[in-house]
C-alpha cells in the first residue's frame, strides 16, 4: 500500500493539511508492506500519525527496492456547472487529472507546490492541490488514491484519501479565501449540508459560496446561501452606480467610500470582496481591486474587469 502524508511542523499525517504561505509543507511517501503476518511502515518522515495514532516507521532505504513517482491530482477545467436551472441540478463530476511532478522522481519527500498546471495560476503559491505517490517494483504498480477515489453522492470531487494541501496567504478573511485558489468556479455549488458542502471540501464554489467559505474559515457559522440572500447576513454600508469618470456614486451624486478591505461588493446576482484601494484613494472606483470567482478559478481583478462594473452595487459587511 502507498500513501502520501504531509508535515508542516513535526508529525506527518494523511489528513488534509491547512497552513500559511510562510510555512513549508513537506510531502512524504509512506509505503506499507505486509509479510509473514506482520505489517511494516517505511517513510522518511521523522514521525507519522495515521488515524490519530503515532506509528513506528522504518526509513525508505530499508524498504523493498521500488521506484517512486509523484503526481498532482488537479482539476482540468477552471469553470463548470451543476445545472443551469434548479430542475437540471446534479453534482457534476469534477474532471481531475494526474500530472507528473518531474522533480519528485525517486524522491521519498518533496515540498508541496500548490500551483496548478492545467488551469490558470492566479495564486502565486497559495491555493489548494491534491497529491498521489506511485511506487513501481518490477511490473507491479502500487499507487495512493487518485482521480478514481470519488466521494460519491452529494459531491463531484474526490475523497480525503487523496491527500489535500491548502496554503493560504495569511490569517485574514482574504487570506482564508486564497485557500480556494486553483479550484474551479462551480455554478450552483452545493452540498447535502453546510459541513458537506463542496466549498468545505475545497472542490470549488460559485461566487456566493466563495465569500461564505472565508467567513466560515474565520470561525463563523454563516450558512451557504445564494447572492440574493446575502443581504440577510451582511449590513448595508453604501450603494450606487458607476459614473462616467469610473467613480461609484450614490443617488445624490456623492462618491461611495472605499470602506474596508474584506467588505462585500454585491451586484445583482454576483458578489466579490474588496481587496485593494487603487485609483482615487478612499473612494470606490472601477480601478479598485476585488477578489471573486466567475467562470474562472478565484482571482483578484479591477472592478472594471469583473464583468459587472456597469451594474449597481452595494457595499456590505458581514454581521
Amino acid at each position: 500500500m502507498a500513501r502520501v502524508i504531509a508535515a508542516v511542523d513535526g508529525v506527518a499525517s494523511d489528513r488534509p493539511t491547512y497552513t500559511r504561505a510562510d510555512k513549508k509543507v513537506t510531502l512524504y511517501a509512506l509505503i506499507t508492506v505486509d509479510a509473514d503476518g506482520k505489517r511494516a511502515y517505511y517513510s522518511d518522515a521523522p514521525a507519522v500519525r495515521l488515524d490519530g495514532k503515532v506509528i513506528a516507521v522504518k526509513p525508505l532505504a530499508a524498504a523493498p527496492a521500488i521506484e517512486l513517482r509523484w503526481n498532482r491530482i488537479e482539476p482540468a477545467a477552471k469553470s463548470m456547472t451543476n445545472g443551469d436551472t434548479p430542475a437540471q441540478f446534479r453534482f457534476e463530476t469534477i474532471d481531475y487529472r494526474a500530472t507528473p511532478i518531474e522533480l519528485g522522481l525517486n524522491r521519498g519527500a518533496i515540498t508541496a507546490d500548490v500551483r496548478p498546471t492545467l488551469t490558470p495560476d492566479h495564486g502565486q503559491g497559495v491555493g489548494t492541490m491534491r497529491y498521489q505517490i506511485v511506487a513501481l517494483q518490477d511490473e507491479r504498480v502500487i499507487a495512493s488514491p487518485g482521480p478514481e477515489a470519488r466521494r460519491g453522492r452529494g459531491s463531484g470531487g474526490v475523497t480525503d484519501d487523496v491527500l489535500r494541501v491548502s496554503i493560504r496567504r495569511d490569517d485574514s478573511y482574504l487570506g482564508f479565501l486564497t485557500e480556494m485558489y486553483g479550484q474551479p468556479y462551480i455554478w450552483a455549488s452545493a452540498g447535502t449540508s453546510d459541513r458537506a458542502h463542496q466549498s468545505e471540501h475545497l472542490e470549488g464554489s460559485d461566487c456566493a459560496d466563495f465569500v461564505v467559505y472565508g467567513k466560515r474559515r474565520m470561525g463563523g457559522s454563516q450558512p451557504y446561501v445564494w447572492t440574493g440572500a446575502l443581504p440577510q447576513h451582511a449590513k448595508l454600508l453604501a450603494a450606487g452606480t458607476r459614473a462616467d469618470d469610473g467613480i461609484y456614486r450614490d443617488k445624490a451624486g456623492q462618491p461611495l467610500p472605499f470602506t474596508k478591505v474584506g467588505d462585500l461588493v454585491l451586484f445583482p446576482r454576483h458578489v466579490g470582496v474588496l481587496a485593494v484601494d487603487r485609483g482615487t484613494l478612499g473612494v470606490l472606483d472601477d480601478r479598485d481591486v476585488m477578489m471573486h470567482t466567475l467562470f474562472d478559478s478565484p482571482k483578484e481583478v479591477p472592478i472594471a474587469e469583473s464583468g459587472y462594473a456597469d451594474k449597481p452595487l452595494e457595499l456590505r459587511r458581514w454581521k
